[in-house]
């Protein structure tokens, strides 16, 4: 793999092997576990703080894709043509039925 990198002005070419970007991971993950302390935990807490983690940022992705998806349902629906009242009545009200007579 190689890539053109830029060193004060100039353009060099410079291979990028595997055992960079292994060095590059390990460094980013060795930040991540010293900003957050988990260097001073056992391995089993390490892996049930990674755990608990990773579990949160799958919460907050899926209520953040649902709430942008409402939300610019609830746009178009606002901004589309016709009058309030229209749009009252041919709102879904879920699964509320009104008795026939």
């Amino acid at each position: 793999m190689i890539f053109l990198l830029q060193d004060q002005g100039a353009t060099t070419m410079r291979k990028l092997s595997f055992s960079h970007i292994g060095t590059w991971i390990r460094s980013k993950i060795f930040l991540y576990n010293v900003t957050y302390g988990l260097y001073m935990l056992d391995w089993w807490e390490r892996y049930l703080f990674n755990t608990i983690m990773i579990l949160l940022l799958c919460v907050l992705c899926y209520n953040g894709s649902r709430f942008a998806v409402e939300s610019l349902e609830r746009i178009i629906w606002n901004t589309s043509a016709g009058s309030h009242e229209d749009k009252f009545m041919n709102m879904h009200m879920g699964h509320h039925y009104s008795p026939s007579n």
